[in-house]
């Protein structure tokens, strides 16, 4: 039987610990508290340190909360970060995804910096700002960095965040053995999704889901540890799942076949 309106409008019979209400996936007000209370604090994954292999290499990332930020591997071969602003104006200073470059110029007012955050150039510093002001007192904002196992570059912008181990903890524990092996990014691909981040997750977090695709159920869900798989939780708001087999000598390539639903 279809709903009216007050049925529609009513909560569903679930106690109140299990009612989940539907203002937090649109209410811009809950939205920007969580920026501010969850992913600020929190490390966030950059790029990957095989991006930028030489000296001067750089690449450009905006942190969820909005800030923009510069990746960049100094003369010294260390990665720093830093806020893509330019402290005289706020003007962007890279706009390029990635690139090379032992210097780093706004385009406003021609200010330049190095790759260790350090103001090298300042235009007509002395006509300007005589001794008031001069380049050693307009460096780059630095961001907390670390580079975590698997060789992935870790930011956060609350400079009195504790170590990334600690953040993470165990929660990685089931692929350690495998990223302590080199790594490389061979393809990278940016998509913009319009929706709240918590739908994005809570669909990926559905075991339910993987049914619904084919060579899911072929090459991992008729396989052995799928249903025996328990989802764990650490601590700081992170889970997993434990591991299976995939056997994906089960998939059959772009072979013709009735895909959907058994018995459609």
């Amino acid at each position: 039987m279809a709903k009216t309106a007050a049925d529609w409008n009513a909560k569903p019979k679930f106690p109140a610990t299990h009612y989940v209400d539907s203002r937090i996936y649109t209410e811009q007000e809950i939205f920007d508290e969580e920026m501010q209370k969850l992913f600020k604090p929190s490390w966030i994954i950059a790029c990957h340190e095989s991006e930028i292999p030489n000296a001067f290499d750089y690449r450009t990332f905006i942190h969820p909360t909005g800030v923009p930020l510069i990746i960049v591997r100094g003369d010294d071969m260390k990665v720093r970060s830093f806020y893509n602003i330019c402290p005289h104006r706020g003007n962007t200073i890279l706009y390029d995804p990635s690139g090379n470059a032992k210097r780093m110029t706004c385009i406003f007012h021609a200010w330049s910096f190095d790759t260790r955050g350090n103001c090298i150039e300042i235009s007509r510093a002395e006509q300007g700002y005589q001794n008031r002001f001069s380049k050693e007192d307009a460096s780059l904002r630095e961001v907390k960095l670390e580079i975590g196992l698997g060789g992935f570059v870790w930011v956060n912008l609350d400079d009195h965040c504790g170590s990334l181990r600690d953040y993470i903890g165990q929660s990685l524990g089931v692929l350690e053995p495998f990223m302590e092996q080199p790594m490389e990014v061979f393809h990278f691909n940016r998509a913009i999704v319009n929706t709240n981040y918590k739908l994005w997750h809570d669909t990926n977090s559905e075991f339910y889901h993987d049914f619904v695709h084919y060579f899911n159920r072929i090459t991992g869900m008729m396989q052995p540890g799928y249903f025996q798989r328990k989802y764990t939780a650490f601590p700081n708001g992170h889970a997993s799942v434990g591991s299976m087999s995939i056997q994906y000598d089960k998939y059959e390539g772009s072979k013709e076949r009735a895909v959907g639903w058994p018995g459609l």
